[in-house]
């Protein structure tokens, strides 16, 4: 029972890792929080749904959702982060929630406001075990986050993509002296992180078999107390906080009362804010000059 209990919490943690990566993958580089991300992971989904009742077979409205949330992490750069200066940044916070907004009353005013059926799920077989029984779905996106965190990790440390957004995070002004693209950098990071959302939506519509206008509200708040708790543009961090996260809150609801799952994410927030102000792998916010 209490393996089985890991397994569910892996699987929801790997959701909030998911997310919590891609705040804190544009965090990290503009020092900017993107509320827009909640609405992009809602509209994988729906992009999705949408390319199905168009006709076009499951595989290709799949990987439509993804492309397509990709390109909505482009437009939300170019419209809410890249006229509003770096020092400004709350000008981004607010005007990345406008966006979402916008996202999220066309999703209310095409398809209702409330959840409906996932017009598909993959027929993966089952595994079991000994007494841990692993749906097909349940399986598979847990193949898939750990491969992409894994992925995402080597990248960030090991490739010149990733050197190049650490220069660009630590200051931009210096990369760009020493030739790095900023601009160009900047928009795969934004593309990235928005097509990480749309997957993680794309995964727990296909996990439950629902989609609605509102089901990345939840996820998403519980990412942004990932990536603090985890350490502020650390990917490192949301990955740990996250399957943390992910794993406490299934063995909360099933060995006490579900309220308390609740609970300790925010008592567990307090707890890192007070003794660890900068999080677990301790990034921090800091102001760099040259």
């Amino acid at each position: 029972m209490l393996t089985q209990q890991l397994v569910n919490g892996l699987m929801l943690g790997s959701v909030y890792a998911l997310i919590g990566i891609g705040y804190t993958l544009v965090f990290g580089v503009l020092r900017m929080l993107n509320l827009a991300h909640a609405y992009v992971f809602m509209s994988g989904p729906f992009i999705g749904f949408s390319l199905m009742a168009l006709g076009l077979p499951v595989g290709l409205a799949l990987a439509g959702g993804l492309i397509g949330t990709a390109l909505l992490g482009l437009v939300l750069y170019l419209v809410a982060f890249k006229p509003i200066p770096r020092e400004h940044a709350l000008g981004g916070f607010v005007a990345s929630l406008a966006f979402g907004i916008v996202i999220q009353v066309v999703v209310v005013n095409r398809f209702g406001s409330l959840n409906q059926p996932f017009p598909v799920s993959l027929p993966l077989p089952d595994l079991t075990i000994g007494s841990v029984i692993l749906s097909g779905m349940q399986l598979a996106s847990l193949v898939v986050s750990a491969i992409l965190m894994v992925a995402l990790l080597y990248m960030i440390q090991r490739t010149r993509f990733g050197r190049n957004i650490r220069a660009i995070a630590q200051n931009p002004t210096a990369a760009s002296l020493l030739g790095v693209s900023a601009p160009k950098a900047v928009i795969l990071v934004f593309m990235l992180s928005s097509g990480l959302a749309g997957l993680a939506g794309l995964m727990v519509a296909l996990r439950f078999g629902t989609l609605g206008p509102y089901m990345g509200d939840t996820y998403a708040i519980k990412a942004l107390a990932v990536i603090v708790i985890g350490g502020l543009g650390d990917v490192r961090g949301a990955v740990f906080a996250g399957l943390l996260l992910g794993m406490a809150e299934v063995l909360f609801q099933a060995y006490a009362s579900p309220g308390w799952s609740e609970a300790f994410v925010w008592l567990l927030l307090i707890a890192v804010f007070l003794l660890k102000p900068d999080g677990v792998f301790g990034t921090g916010v800091k102001v760099r000059e040259i």
